[in-house]
This record gives C-alpha cells, sequence and structure tokens, in this order.
C-alpha cells in the first residue's frame, strides 16, 4: 500500500502519453534495490519509473561516512551512518543504503539498520517497513534499505547538499568485509521532473578485533525474573544473564536509575530502570510498551554494547524467590504476633531459620501474600520506572489460578501493588498437605515455572 500513490501517477502519466521523460520524484522514498549494490540495479535510482540521467554525471556527489572509519567490531557497538548529497544545482536530496556481506552481497545483509528519527525509514525485500528486530527473512535472504522519508525530503532544502544519519549495528560475529552502498540523488523539488542528477558510491569496512571486556548476552538470557522463559511483561522486573554485563556489582539507591555502574539497558529503543548490574547478571524493570512480538534488548557498558532479543507480552509470570525454590510471600498477624513489620507479619518458610532467617510454614487458615512479576495487565495500568504513590495500585484484569500442591486456590486479590511487582492475596485452605509443596501460578494459559515450593504445617 505504500506505493499505491506512486501506481497512480505512473498509470496517469502513461495515458497521457507523454514522450518525453518526465517521472514521479519517489518523494516518499524508494522502493527497494535502487542502491547499485549486487543484486540491486546497477545505475540505482536510475531506472524506468524512477529517476533519470547517467549516474555521477552530475557536478555533485554522494558520499558515505562511518562513525567507526573503516572497520567494524563484530558483535561491538551501532554506529552511526552520514549520508551525505552535495549538488549545488538541484534543491532537493533523497537516497538509498544497504549493508551487504562481501561473500554473499545478494542474499545476506550485514548487520541491522536502523532509523534514528522520522527523517528516515528501513524498507524489507517486499517493499513493507521494517522491524526494529530487522527485516525477516524472506527467500533465503535478510536484505534491507535505508531510505529518506517525505518529512526527510521535504527538510532536505538546504542547497547546496544535506546530509541525513542513521544507526548500523555491525554484525555479531566476524563475516569478513563488508560494503556500504549508497545511491543519492538530487532534484529540483517539483513532483514530476524532467530530469535528475543520481550519485552511486560505496564504503568497505573491514572486521577489527574485539573488545575482549565487551558485553555479551547468554542466548535466551533475557527473562522474567527466576524464570527461563523468553517472553516478558511490559513493566514487569527482569533479568539478563551475560558476561561483562558491568564491571562490577552496583545496586540501585531506589531511585529508579537507567545507568548503573556505566551499564545501561534498552528495550524496543526504551531505557529501563535498572535494580543491580554485575558482570553475570542485571535486574531490571522493563518499560512500560504497547508493542507485542519480538524486540531487540540492548546492554551498553563503556566497553561496548549487546544485542539481544526478546518477546514482549500480555503475561509472563514467575514468581519471587527467597532462595532457588521458596516463594516469596508473607503471612499477616492481625494480632501483631509477628516476627517481622511491628508484629504485622511473619515470613512464609521452613518454620525456623534453615534459609538464614526466621520463616514460619503456612497453615491452614492464615491469610497470607505472595510476590510475582508478570500475572498480566491491570485497571489502571500502572506507571514503569517509578515508585507507586501511597494506595496506588492496580488490579488484575485477567483471571488467575494458583495451584498448591495440584489443589487450585482462588486468589481473593491479585494486582500491582509495587513497581513492577504482582501481590497476590489467598487464604490457606485445609487439605494441601505440609512440608515443602509444589506452587503454581497461572495466567492467561501460560505458567510460572515448575520447581517453585511454598511451606505448609
Amino acid at each position: 500500500m505504500r506505493n499505491f500513490k506512486k501506481t497512480v501517477i505512473r498509470v496517469a502519466l502513461v495515458a497521457a502519453a507523454i514522450a518525453t521523460p518526465i517521472i514521479y520524484a519517489y518523494e516518499y522514498g524508494p522502493d527497494p534495490g535502487y542502491t547499485g549494490a549486487p543484486g540491486d540495479n546497477k545505475n540505482g535510482c536510475v531506472a524506468s519509473g524512477c529517476h533519470v540521467g547517467t549516474p555521477n554525471s552530475g557536478p555533485g556527489s554522494v558520499t558515505i561516512t562511518a562513525s567507526g572509519g573503516t572497520t567494524y567490531v563484530p558483535g561491538g557497538p551501532a554506529q552511526t551512518i552520514s549520508v551525505k548529497i552535495t549538488d549545488a544545482t538541484e534543491k532537493k536530496y533523497g537516497f538509498e543504503l544497504t549493508a551487504r556481506v562481501d561473500s554473499n552481497p545478494t542474499t545476506l545483509a550485514a548487520g541491522v539498520l536502523a532509523s534514528t528519527d522520522a527523517l528516515t525509514q528501513v524498507v524489507c525485500t517486499d517493499g513493507s517497513i521494517s522491524p526494529a528486530a530487522g527485516c525477516p527473512a524472506k527467500s533465503g535472504g535478510t536484505l534491507q534499505w535505508i531510505e529518506h522519508t517525505l518529512a526527510g525530503y521535504n527538510k532536505s532544502a538546504t542547497s547546496p547538499s544535506y546530509t541525513y544519519t542513521f544507526n548500523w549495528t555491525p554484525p555479531a560475529t566476524n563475516v569478513g568485509t563488508v560494503t556500504l552502498y549508497a545511491a543519492g540523488n538530487a532534484v529540483t523539488g517539483a513532483l514530476v521532473v524532467t530530469g535528475t542528477h543520481d550519485y552511486l558510491t560505496s564504503l568497505k569496512l573491514s572486521p577489527a578485533a574485539a573488545n575482549p571486556n565487551a558485553p555479551t548476552i547468554l542466548s535466551g538470557g533475557v527473562n522474567p525474573l527466576n524464570s527461563s522463559a523468553t517472553t516478558i511483561q511490559p513493566g514487569a522486573w527482569t533479568q539478563i544473564f551475560g558476561t561483562n554485563l558491568a564491571s562490577a556489582l552496583t545496586l540501585w539507591k531506589g531511585d529508579f536509575a537507567t545507568t548503573l555502574g556505566g551499564t545501561t539497558v534498552s528495550v524496543n529503543g526504551k531505557p529501563a530502570s535498572l535494580y543491580f548490574v554485575s558482570p553475570t547478571q542485571i535486574n531490571f524493570q522493563a518499560p512500560n510498551d504497547t508493542a507485542t512480538g519480538s524486540v531487540p534488548v540492548v546492554v551498553t557498558t563503556p566497553n561496548g554494547t549487546a544485542t539481544s532479543t526478546v518477546t514482549l507480552g500480555t503475561v509472563g509470570p514467575s514468581f519471587l524467590l527467597l532462595d532457588n525454590k521458596h516463594v516469596t510471600g508473607i503471612i499477616l498477624r492481625s494480632n501483631g504476633s509477628g516476627a517481622y513489620g511491628g508484629g504485622g507479619y511473619d515470613i512464609i518458610g521452613p518454620t525456623g531459620s534453615s534459609l538464614g532467617f526466621g520463616t514460619v510454614a503456612a497453615k491452614a487458615g492464615d491469610v497470607v501474600e505472595l510476590y510475582a512479576v508478570g500475572f498480566g495487565p491491570t485497571n489502571p495500568v500502572m506507571p514503569s520506572g517509578q515508585a507507586l504513590a501511597a494506595g496506588q495500585f492496580g488490579t488484575a484484569t485477567s483471571p488467575i489460578t494458583i495451584l498448591i500442591n495440584n489443589k487450585p486456590v482462588t486468589p481473593s486479590f491479585a494486582g500491582i501493588t509495587l513497581a513492577g511487582l504482582y501481590q497476590i492475596n489467598l487464604t490457606i485452605p485445609s487439605g494441601l498437605g505440609t512440608g515443602d509443596v509444589p506452587i503454581v501460578g497461572s495466567v492467561a494459559g501460560v505458567q510460572t515455572p515448575s520447581g517453585f515450593v511454598i511451606s505448609l504445617q
């Protein structure tokens, strides 16, 4: 549908039987495949239905500049790419660029191109706008192109030149030399033009030695807290596992910092609030987001950048844990007999101090609060990246089921009462057994991980 207007204009021009070479100016951005790269039109934008003329015959030029010079670091941070079109005889400027692996330039994209403003857009083989994680493989390839948008074209009226900037993330591994191919054009600015100046160029980038201290994210290493699932709920507390994620363990100060120890995390391009960072693990609150599906997760340190993907979904349930299996929860003590909170509660666990602090097994009739993440949307939606006001909470909008020792227990309340944290209230019924018994939560057909227990007496 993005080319509907172009098609209508072409048909109208043909119907008018105009003899001179008049074409549409493509101010919305060209179709993919006009950069002069192998497999693309070898003359760039000089093609039927596009622009006319002989490439590089005008008085101007197009140049590519990469912030990494002529090298890239496999798995390294994103580079800023600039495409400058210069031509003092014209008034507006457009471009298209692609990045290819030299060993297989007609099929394999090199890294991932990404817009940084509304002046550019990334398109895939079928002409669709690329998702943030890059174009999906089609016909065995992963090709993508970045080009001007209508906003970029309109803003480019800055004769004698205009420069577009965007990001390019290098391939995760050493794929050998890669080449950036670009076509630029300079036009009068009229919707229908009788002549343009078109230019082609390329820039080769060689792999450089990777920083041994650069961060990496383990495959499947972005999960809800205490879970190995790879779907997380926006706004929920989440974990990342990897190497060199930070230089040392740094804990937040309750301030929802987006930088700790020089480390930052973004999800789908949005900054995340960090609870703690360490060389091998990061715990953070995912930002609120209406997007669903696969999105990029980026960890940035002074030594480089690591990128992975995670699926954003409406649910990603898991319990908080006291150790590696005991769920986190409290027993409310209305008579003031509790060991914590001025007598207001006990912590659920094996009776005694086997976990390193005092805990009490729950019994039938006890009212308990369990703590969890990812049990779905709430009404109202709770903000991410900030503390909730006193009395502020959101009630779960999806039914939640709790199985204790394989027997269903219906919560009396479930919702977010602290930033990113679910509170699930229930009364322990009789007949659930004693000792450490299994507990599983379920919402929207998705269960918490197996192996979690709650202590009963």
